[in-house]
């Protein structure tokens, strides 16, 4: 089955045509970074990420997208760290009024 953004299944072709997406960036398609950051998340071993982040011809690229996309906090990650800085902050509460 082939990938209709990606082209071929075999993981060198999706490599390549990664490589090229990066170093076309930001000149992709919407549907092209949704696929850029599922590779990245979900299929990208850290040598194919190192393999990328090494190669000059999509280093510039490379880093915008990792910058404008994956390095992002989502809100997800927000009311995450708000619940953990939430439960913390009662713990601590509760085990001042308890030892006093």
């Amino acid at each position: 089955m082939n990938d209709p953004i990606l082209g071929s299944d075999a993981p060198h072709d999706r490599f390549d045509h990664i490589e090229a997406m990066l170093t076309s960036y930001p000149q992709v398609s919407a549907e092209e970074i949704d696929w850029l950051k599922r590779w990245f998340r979900k299929e990208a071993t850290a040598f194919d990420v190192a393999s990328l982040a090494s190669k000059p011809a999509c280093e510039v690229g490379y880093r915008r997208f990792r910058a404008d996309h994956i390095d992002r906090f989502t809100a997800k990650d927000w009311v995450v760290f708000v619940l953990a800085i939430t439960v913390l902050s009662c713990a601590i509460t509760a085990g001042l009024v308890l030892a006093a």
